[in-house]
């Protein structure tokens, strides 16, 4: 199996005007607030970039999107951190409730469904506005184009944790995993993550299914030592976490061609699966 990254190409978070340093002009270490979802992959991916810009020398914390908060909180948030971090569509309570400029805002999208939102719920000239706006993978860059988002872009990819998820390399194949939805439609309706067929393929080759489900994100190194193999039926991913995961945990992958995977299967992270239904099965 290839070893996936063990870090974020994250160093865009660092304004232009100060790139590539972690101390401003006042000497003091540069701050950054995530302003992010604290369960699932979002939980995994900003607890991991928080361990990573701390390594570079940059303080960096979490504040859950889901909680409320006094504007005298926020007041000092604002004062004590130069920039925040956040999803397009999602920041509307930094902008809107607590008055952070725009311009202290770096987003990046993860996946079609946080363009989509921010075009339909959001001023269409916000994302010219934002300190700095990026995607995780060119499906989205070339996605956000195509949508019509006059801003290009930077690209700015995941990785994980080697170490969090390693496992010896499995030795056979008797029960199949699935790390992600089984379910989600897009805003046409269109289920993107097909997990029913994962079901149905792993059944009629006579093995055992054990989905993910919703286990916080902590628990999924765990989780892929309990399996022998994940399977990834998405339409299309941002960028295809799960599938990484279960690479770097020594599980045999099987994955739709899509987000990040086909570059990863390249280089042994797995097995491409063809789009089509029946063919997948």
């Amino acid at each position: 199996m290839v070893k996936p990254s063990s870090g974020f190409d994250m160093a865009f978070l660092i304004h232009a005007n100060i790139h590539g340093a972690t101390r401003t002009r006042e000497n003091k270490f540069m701050r950054i607030l995530q302003f992010v979802g604290m369960g699932w992959a979002f939980g995994s991916v900003h607890s991991e970039l928080t361990r990573y810009l701390h390594q570079q020398g940059i303080v960096s914390d979490m504040l859950d999107w889901s909680k409320a908060y006094s504007r005298s909180d926020m007041d000092m948030m604002k004062e004590y951190y130069d920039y925040f971090y956040g999803i397009p569509g999602e920041t509307w309570p930094l902008t809107d409730n607590y008055g952070i400029p725009h311009d202290k805002i770096v987003v990046v999208a993860h996946g079609d469904y946080d363009l989509h939102h921010a075009i339909t719920s959001r001023p269409p000239e916000e994302m010219d506005s934002f300190a700095e706006y990026a995607v995780v993978s060119e499906f989205l860059r070339d996605l956000s184009i195509a949508m019509g988002i006059k801003r290009i872009p930077k690209v700015v990819k995941l990785g994980v944790n080697y170490r969090r998820f390693f496992r010896p390399i499995a030795n056979e194949l008797r029960v199949v995993g699935y790390g992600g939805s089984m379910h989600r439609a897009d805003h046409q309706g269109i289920d993107l993550k097909r997990g029913h067929l994962a079901k149905e393929a792993t059944e009629a080759a006579g093995l055992v299914f054990s989905p993910a489900g919703q286990f916080h994100y902590l628990a999924m190194p765990h989780y892929y030592g309990s399996v022998q193999a994940v399977l990834v039926t998405s339409i299309k991913e941002g960028f295809g976490l799960p599938a990484l995961e279960a690479a770097a945990a020594g599980r045999l992958v099987i994955s739709t061609p899509v987000g990040e995977f086909p570059r990863q299967a390249a280089l042994g992270a797995g097995l491409t699966a063809p789009l089509d239904d029946e063919a997948f099965k």
